[in-house]
């Protein structure tokens, strides 16, 4: 009797089992393959800001896409998952924690705003998540606020201030007024500005400085303050969210005849067609780190038309030229993507090694991630804003061209910043 219970156990255990390799078989259990990968896109998808932060966002689902139609990313499916920061700090950093405590986001990108940036940035640190700045320009997001999973693939405020100030003195100019807007990046870029152009050209004299709270409406004002001091030019620090106005206002005022302003990110598509109906004449300056137009070569023609039919098919029924923000958001995408099939794993910390020293190919040319600060090495371009024959929205004439390696604090100054 008992080898015949041992002989009906045997029996019921091997059934047991070819029964659980059937369902295993039929029913196969979730494979990597099957999972998604989530990135976290913060950005000003609302108010005067949104000008940048939703093309920024049409950039990477354009990669997630393209990444898609071909068999994903290292055989996941790429989910991009959007929060509005509505251009505040408090917003931006309760979207943070939001996108990676209840929604699981493997990655974070975003934001136009430094403010943003900097509040995103820590609570990424914080949970070891990575950050791909696509926009915002304040040098302490990657010098002494940086960390290990902070990175960012657009020109920061000592490569747009110092590069200006390198043009600047090219133009000679001497007598300078700065105005700029109250807040992170405002004071960043014309701190930057101004120290490079004293130690390029000793002879210019700063006539004043004033600045202008966020979400200010009338700027007349400022003004006023700019024609008392006469200066042979004007540098405005004004971001994003206040260009426009503050620059319609001036050619009201009578500013844009009687100096010379230098503005950084006056040339992008989406200032110039805000600022259609405006009179710039014909001494306003201006840089952008992306020309739709610049250099004219295949590789970024094709770019110009990819991006436009994909916001076409987006719902964008007249999409502007491609422009800062949107090739700030397509770097930041091709590096994250890049550094994952480097790695051949979605693992934090091997992302993160694959990313320092990353060089990616883009429509302009090749760009490095520095490894020391997570800084890109993205060009800027200086130049005359003005119209110029065969463009329907001005442009640069004879674009200057100013290489960031050149720009930017050495590696060990990085270090001792953050200590």
């Amino acid at each position: 009797m008992y080898g015949s219970q041992r002989f009906r156990r045997s029996s019921s255990l091997l059934i047991g089992s070819v029964i659980m390799l059937l369902g295993l078989t039929l029913h196969p259990a979730s494979s990597p393959a099957d999972e998604l990968i989530k990135i976290g896109i913060i950005d000003a998808l609302s108010g005067p800001a949104a000008a940048f932060g939703n093309p920024a966002l049409l950039s990477w689902k354009m990669v997630a896409e393209e990444i898609n139609s071909s068999g994903g990313l290292n055989g996941r499916r790429v989910e991009i998952i959007a929060r509005d920061d509505e251009f505040s700090e408090e917003k931006a950093r309760a979207a943070a924690e939001e996108l990676i405590l209840k929604e699981g986001v493997h990655f974070l990108g975003g934001t136009t705003s430094s403010s943003s940036a900097l509040a995103v940035s820590k609570i990424a640190g914080e949970h070891k998540k990575i950050f791909m700045v696509h926009v915002a320009r304040s040098d302490r997001i990657t010098g002494e606020k940086g960390h290990r999973y902070v990175f960012r693939s657009c020109p920061n405020s000592m490569i747009d201030g110092k590069s200006g100030a390198r043009y600047a003195k090219y133009r000679k100019y001497l007598k300078w007024f700065i105005v700029g807007e109250d807040y992170e990046y405002g004071r960043a870029i014309a701190q930057n500005f101004w120290q490079e152009l004293e130690k390029l050209q000793p002879s210019v004299e700063k006539l004043g400085e004033t600045w202008i709270p966020l979400k200010t409406d009338d700027y007349s004002p400022y003004m006023r303050e700019i024609m008392a001091k006469n200066p042979s030019a004007v540098y405005v620090a004004v971001g994003a969210s206040g260009m426009a106005g503050f620059m319609k206002q001036a050619a009201g005022a009578g500013v844009l005849k009687k100096t010379r302003p230098f503005l950084v990110l006056l040339p992008d598509p989406i200032m110039v067609a805000a600022l259609a109906d405006t009179p710039l004449g014909e001494n306003t300056f201006g840089s952008t780190s992306y020309l739709w137009y610049h250099p004219d070569t295949p590789a970024n023609r094709a770019f110009v038309q990819k991006y436009t039919e994909f916001a076409k098919k987006e719902g964008v029924s007249s999409p502007i030229p491609p422009g800062t923000t949107v090739f700030g958001a397509y770097c930041a995408a091709r590096f994250l993507v890049e550094a994952i099939r480097k790695a051949g794993t979605f693992n934090t910390e091997e992302v993160v090694n694959a990313l320092e020293g990353l060089t990616i190919e883009t429509p302009i040319g090749p760009i490095k991630m520095r490894a020391c600060d997570h800084q890109a090495l993205t060009p800027t371009y200086w130049g005359r804003v003005q119209n110029t024959k065969g463009f329907t929205l001005p442009s640069l004439l004879s674009p200057y061209d100013v290489v960031a390696e050149n720009l930017l604090p050495r590696c060990e100054e990085i270090v001792d910043s953050r200590r």
